[in-house]
């Protein structure tokens, strides 16, 4: 049986799902400055708030954060907009994928 990662109850729709994803990075995004970008500590902020499990397994360290920001930066603005943020939540999602399955997380997929 697999294991879920959400407290999403069975009712939730992906509806839902995505505005609540919206509504968690306006948190992070919108904390300090109002605006709508996360910087390198809103980002942190975020994972450390929101994802632990992913950032312990597979973001262990400064450098490591540094270099997931710097990949997601697409345009290097120094700033991610809820665009490149979701290059992110595509990381998250495939670790809550490999989670439910019992599977080796954060390196590249198997199939």
């Amino acid at each position: 049986m697999p294991r879920h990662v959400s407290g999403c109850d069975p009712n939730c729709t992906l509806q839902t799902a995505l505005e609540e994803i919206v509504k968690i990075y306006h948190k992070y995004s919108r904390s300090a400055d109002g605006n709508d970008f996360l910087d390198r500590k809103e980002l942190k902020l975020f994972l450390t708030r929101e994802a632990p499990i992913f950032l312990e397994a597979c973001v262990s360290g400064t450098g490591q954060r540094a270099g997931l920001f710097r990949e997601t930066d697409k345009n290097k603005d120094k700033k991610l907009s809820f665009e490149e943020f979701t290059k992110i939540l595509a990381k998250l999602t495939d670790d809550a994928h490999r989670i439910s399955h019992g599977d080796d997380r954060c390196g590249p997929d198997q199939d």
